[in-house]
């Protein structure tokens, strides 16, 4: 019954601190970051403790105990809901200290081209293809999933490849959702042509075939968020119903990828073809209320705990500080802490088990690394939505595109970030800011008035900056 009592108050106590994030902040993404670091905190506690109370909670998580360790509703069990909670209550609580209540003044808007955009990310789809283009034909010829194909066997461009969907998924999220605000946007002028919505449907229709043959969910839920943020954080009076129905919509496709990923290559025609079950609005509630991504992250620290794991102080800072060089330069790179987590819980090698983003700075700086690594998270998250507070009448155009966009990209890349060490900030910097701003730049110009023209131009004190002329 403790343990009811204990998840029932961390609950309450992240709900209130979550309405009042939002209160302070107006930002849709503070409360879809929580619900992502609930989910993959302290969601599947609740089914946990059932089981091991003699219930059935009905949830199929019992396969992971087999392949990871047993879960025993033990005092370190305990210790593991307590830790989440203080993280998740840390994060939110650095955020509504670095957010000021002060409103944030309208920005002027941008001119948003498509065309680069629609360029861009089709490129970076098709290089995609291309890289991976070996790997799918030996998993057609072997008879087996892409999916599981691709991660026991990744190539030495593997990495790169996931890199070039992101980039070819995230700025045409953004981009179709700038058009279909139309001139009721918040932040940018849309110049559009007629072949502009096609463009994009085949982007983003190519991306979701490929992406549905090698069974990849994280890249279309980034996509996914992204895209939603853009559209309700432009306007002021989003439409909700086709909100609602676009989420839904996606929320279907990631099931069905889920679902689909562990058939052959060869047998996908007919295995979408023949089983019902793809379109069942039951089986869409059940993956995400049951899907194993509930559970993985959530029994790491508990794992730690009971293995008596020892932290190895600042490793992760050090991993991180090297990966700045290529794996395909330095094969034998320094490895990330994840496993060092794996060994140590001793789970089953090769099956990508994932590790909470808190257990990972526990293993490097103990119980202190706790709240650190909260407060780390939460002025982050802060510092992109302060971002449209830093800008004056001489900032550059690339800082106030930044602006805009960082926050929808933040909570896009949250959930990536929750299920890895503090090694995954760099994957944050480079594939959810550096990679699609640096994109959305070669899109935008500031909005100028008839008969002038605008150019790039230095100044030592404005650094690089958009003038009229």
């Amino acid at each position: 019954m403790e343990y009811y009592a204990l998840l029932t108050t961390i609950t309450a106590l992240i709900g209130v601190l979550a309405f009042s994030v939002y209160r302070r902040t107006r930002d849709l993404g503070t409360v879809i970051g929580t619900a992502a670091l609930y989910y993959w905190s302290l969601y599947g506690a609740w089914s946990i403790i059932v089981d091991k109370s003699g219930g059935a909670s009905g949830k199929f998580y019992q396969y992971l105990e087999s392949k990871m360790f047993p879960i025993f509703l033990d005092s370190d069990y305990m210790l593991a809901l307590i830790l989440y909670g203080t993280f998740i209550v840390a994060v939110q609580l650095t955020i509504l200290l670095a957010i000021p209540r002060k409103r944030v003044q309208p920005l002027p808007r941008l001119l948003f081209r498509h065309e680069p955009i629609l360029v861009l990310t089709f490129v970076a789809g098709v290089c995609s293809v291309l890289l991976i283009r070996d790997e799918l034909s030996t998993a057609w010829t072997l008879h087996t999933s892409a999916y599981w194909y691709t991660r026991r066997n990744p190539s030495e461009w593997f990495t790169l490849h996931q890199v070039l969907n992101r980039a070819a998924l995230l700025p045409a999220a953004i981009g179709l959702a700038t058009l279909l605000t139309g001139p009721r946007n918040t932040y940018f002028v849309n110049v559009r042509r007629s072949y502009t919505l096609w463009g994009y449907l085949v982007v983003l229709g190519g991306m979701c075939v490929f992406t549905f043959l090698l069974g990849n969910k994280n890249e279309v839920l980034a996509a996914l968020i992204s895209g939603v943020l853009a559209y309700v954080g432009s306007q002021r009076r989003p439409n909700w119903v086709k909100v609602g129905l676009a989420f839904g919509l996606g929320i279907w496709f990631l099931f069905s990828i889920d679902y689909f990923r562990s058939f052959a290559l060869s047998d996908l025609t007919s295995a979408v073809t023949t089983e019902e079950r793809a379109g069942d609005v039951t089986e869409v509630a059940r993956f995400v209320t049951s899907s194993n991504e509930a559970y993985a992250a959530h029994f790491s620290m508990y794992g730690v705990l009971a293995k008596d794991v020892e932290p190895q102080f600042g490793y992760s800072i050090y991993s991180l500080f090297l990966s700045a060089v290529p794996r395909i330069l330095w094969p034998d790179r320094p490895r990330d802490i994840y496993l060092y987590y794996s060994e140590s819980v001793g789970t089953v090698q090769n099956q990508g088990y994932s590790l909470h983003h808190a257990t990972g700075w526990y293993l490097n700086f103990g119980y202190a690394g706790i709240v650190l690594g909260a407060v780390v998270m939460g002025l982050v998250w802060s510092y992109s939505m302060n971002a449209k507070r830093r800008i004056r009448a001489r900032t550059s155009m690339p800082f106030r595109l930044f602006a805009v966009v960082a926050p929808w990209l933040f909570a896009a890349c949250l959930p990536p970030m929750l299920r890895a060490g503090p090694e995954g900030y760099k994957g944050l910097v480079i594939e959810g800011a550096m990679i699609p701003v640096g994109m959305l730049i070669l899109a935008c110009r500031p909005k100028r008035g008839r008969g002038k023209k605008t150019h790039l131009g230095w100044n030592s004190n404005a650094g690089w900056n958009w003038r009229t002329v």
